[in-house]
């Protein structure tokens, strides 16, 4: 599970959780480097939510350790905890917006919570410059049951950023949202990705894949079965490998000349 030269930023070791009595991750040790984009795929149920979310610190594993630069994530002291989550930011599948709060409130919370010096005036600043660059200022009053679905997605990832953080995990950023969502959303992604942010995703976007990840992880039933630089990992020999890259990513042939190849070779006799 080398990432080759980049120090990892996050490492898991022997990782093991089990959800309502189902093996979700059996044995997990990978690595994933600081400073390059990171994707996880696999095919449906396989653990890849469940994966990103004990790599961020959201869920306890039942075995393991779960390591942030070198330091065992659930045994922080709760000031490291906190220093953690400022550093980082989360964008869930479903947006997980607080339902009580206007999505002013929503975006203004991690700010409140993180930069307690700051004047309120100039956190309000800040969440309005995050609206305005997405068009959405108009909709600063509303609360999320009033938000379409790629709206929530774009908040989601509003109040993942407003913090600035080192660290974006990500669970499906595109997925369930029309084209002109999808298309600003990718545009954030590759702007983060340009300014050397670190991104670990999980993404079925074949489009999204081909030009973010640097490093892909493979997994199949809780288990990692591959993992290293995107370029090696998609020319693997393993069958099982092929087979999963073959049908998550069957649709990246339009944007990547090499994995047309490599499909076609595995479509071949």
């Amino acid at each position: 599970m080398d990432s080759g030269k980049a120090e990892p930023i996050v490492a898991l070791r022997d990782v093991r959780l089990s959800v309502g009595g189902f093996e979700a991750l059996r044995g997990i040790t990978v690595d994933f480097p600081a400073g390059k984009s990171s994707v996880i795929m696999g095919p449906s149920g396989c653990g890849k939510s469940t994966l990103l979310k004990v790599a961020a610190g959201l869920t306890p594993p039942d075995g393991g350790r779960v390591r942030f630069r070198g330091k065992d994530v659930f045994q922080m002291s709760e000031r490291a905890l906190l220093d953690l989550r400022r550093r980082s930011g989360f964008v869930f599948q479903d947006g997980a917006l607080w339902e009580n709060k206007t999505l002013f409130e929503n975006l203004a919370l991690p700010l409140q919570v993180h930069f307690t010096d700051e004047p309120a005036a100039e956190r309000n600043r800040r969440v309005v410059r995050a609206l305005e660059r997405v068009g959405l200022e108009d909709s600063a009053s509303e609360r999320p049951a009033a938000m379409s679905g790629g709206e929530k997605k774009i908040a989601s990832f509003l109040r993942a950023l407003m913090t600035e953080p080192e660290l974006l995990f990500m669970d499906e950023p595109t997925l369930s949202i029309d084209h002109a969502m999808t298309e600003r959303i990718r545009q954030i992604i590759h702007d983060l990705k340009a300014r050397g942010r670190t991104i670990i995703a999980v993404t079925h976007d074949a489009q999204l894949t081909s030009t973010l990840a640097d490093f892909l992880v493979v997994m199949d039933a809780g288990q990692v079965i591959e993992a290293g630089d995107f370029d090696d990992v998609k020319r693997s020999h393993n069958p099982r490998v092929r087979a999963i890259l073959s049908e998550v990513l069957k649709d990246i042939a339009s944007y990547d000349t090499d994995l047309l190849e490599l499909l076609d070779g595995e479509s071949s006799p």
